[in-house]
């Protein structure tokens, strides 16, 4: 009787012949761009519609929401395969809660500094997402805080000092979602990977978007004209766009590569 050779693993057979093709960037594009029509919608109507700061009104707080609001939808709408997953979507929508109430609060400028504190609970919430501690990369943490803490001391002569504290905490808080999003990168072809490099890309725009903030705000620093709130808003939207890409369903997406490239037998 002749012996056929079977296949002892199912990953091993059939995995690496789809990687580079299927775990590619551009298939995690094709994948999830249709699911992201709303959040591109409501992003573009907030540069349309551009209500002044001078009028803060409930109006203007909707239309700031209502990006932040799709990818919550978004990221809600990916299903996790496992507890790991579940636990890192679940944060992430915690995150984006509670950025879209620190948005909403951040329109009157009474209530900046409990914006800046709902803001810092989100971030918390992303840190818990990406992880404490592994992989540590204590080097990495260093240069992300010593950046961190040098763009605060800039600031700080014109804080009063309630404010001192609150966006010092932030300022921490902030950096080390930077750190934890940035040590988890790798560079390869697995889904996995690439949502991993969406959440540091995500949170370094964080970091370039509220840096600009206090800037213009205690230090005059900003650019000329509405080119200021143009980049914030931006690097603002595109931050939480890379962080919810971090919660796609990595493993779907794989199993429906594979069913894409399953040999025809007709």
């Amino acid at each position: 009787m002749e012996k056929t050779n079977k296949c002892p693993n199912y990953e091993s057979c059939y995995m690496p012949k789809v990687v580079n093709h299927t775990t590619a960037p551009i298939h995690v594009f094709k994948n999830v761009a249709p699911k992201l029509v709303p959040f591109t919608k409501f992003t573009c109507i907030y540069f349309v519609a551009w209500t002044p700061y001078e009028n803060p009104n409930l109006y203007a707080a909707l239309i700031k929401c209502l990006p932040i609001l799709a990818l919550f939808a978004f990221v809600w709408l990916q299903h996790a395969t496992n507890y790991e997953e579940s636990k890192y979507r679940y944060c992430i929508l915690l995150g984006l809660f509670l950025s879209c109430v620190g948005d909403f609060l951040l329109i009157w400028n009474e209530l900046f500094g409990y914006g800046v504190w709902f803001f810092g609970c989100a971030h918390i919430a992303y840190i818990c997402a990406f992880g404490w501690y592994k992989p540590l990369n204590l080097r990495l943490g260093f240069v992300i805080y010593a950046f961190g803490i040098s763009a605060y001391l800039l600031v700080l002569p014109g804080l009063p000092k309630l404010l001192a504290i609150v966006n010092g905490m932030y300022c921490i808080i902030i950096s080390t979602a930077a750190w934890r999003a940035i040590a988890r990168v790798e560079f390869t072809w697995e889904v996995w990977k690439w949502t991993k490099l969406f959440a540091a890309i995500g949170t370094v725009l964080f970091c370039i978007s509220d840096t600009m903030i206090v800037f213009s705000m205690y230090r005059g620093w900003s650019l000329p004209g509405n080119f200021q709130r143009g980049v914030v808003m931006s690097t603002y939207y595109t931050a939480q766009l890379g962080i919810a890409l971090s919660a796609v369903n990595h493993q779907k997406l794989l199993m429906e590569s594979v069913a894409l490239q399953k040999p025809n037998t007709d």
